[in-house]
């Protein structure tokens, strides 16, 4: 695996974006961002009886946290750190979640 993600820089001085098509893929973003911490939370619950060494799980359940964590920062960041969104409406079901800090696990 690698931590090393390419980054294609944006050219800003093209055509205006449409508001509402970057809300919705917004929104797409972060509802799968918080499907993602709610798996990796039923995984973290899956880890503890396994039977590994007791300091492997713990690095391991600090590992799935410490994702979580960096998970729900980029959610903050797209939510423009809790604040209304204009793309909550897009959201769906999802948009009761857009806008409350995130809980701690």
């Amino acid at each position: 695996m690698t931590n090393v993600i390419p980054f294609v820089s944006r050219d800003y001085g093209g055509p205006a974006v449409d508001p509402v098509a970057a809300a919705r893929a917004t929104a797409s973003v972060v509802a799968d961002l918080v499907s993602m911490v709610a798996e990796i939370r039923e995984i973290s619950g899956r880890v503890l009886p396994l039977p590994n060494d007791a300091g492997e799980v713990e690095r391991t359940l600090q590992a799935l946290l410490d994702a979580i964590s960096a998970i729900e920062h980029a959610t903050d960041v797209l939510t423009q750190h809790g604040e209304p969104c204009r793309f909550r409406a897009a959201l769906g079901p999802v948009a009761a979640l857009v806008g409350r800090r995130p809980r701690r696990a």
